[in-house]
């Protein structure tokens, strides 16, 4: 495996797990464009958290904050709502 591509598989894990600050600082040592805006990480965060304690509606609440679009997706929501009573 190349080390850009090591490089990208540890900056999407610093993404994901929501280290903020790490991938920040590890995008500027590996020379790697973001894969998302550093500042949407705590909100996706907030996401996660919410949908984890079971507050689906706080965690739709938030996805429509973080991104506009969504909240005429209702379909969207419905799923969450049933993946979230199924679990």
């Amino acid at each position: 495996m190349a080390i850009r591509d090591m490089n990208r598989l540890i900056m999407d894990y610093l993404v994901i797990e929501g280290y903020k600050l790490a991938a920040e600082e590890f995008s500027q040592e590996a020379k790697l464009s973001p894969p998302v805006d550093f500042e949407s990480i705590e909100s996706r965060m907030d996401i996660r958290e919410a949908l984890q304690r079971g507050d689906v509606e706080d965690a739709i609440t938030r996805v429509n904050d973080l991104n506009p679009e969504v909240s005429h997706q209702h379909r969207k929501e419905e799923r969450i709502k049933s993946f979230m009573h199924h679990s």
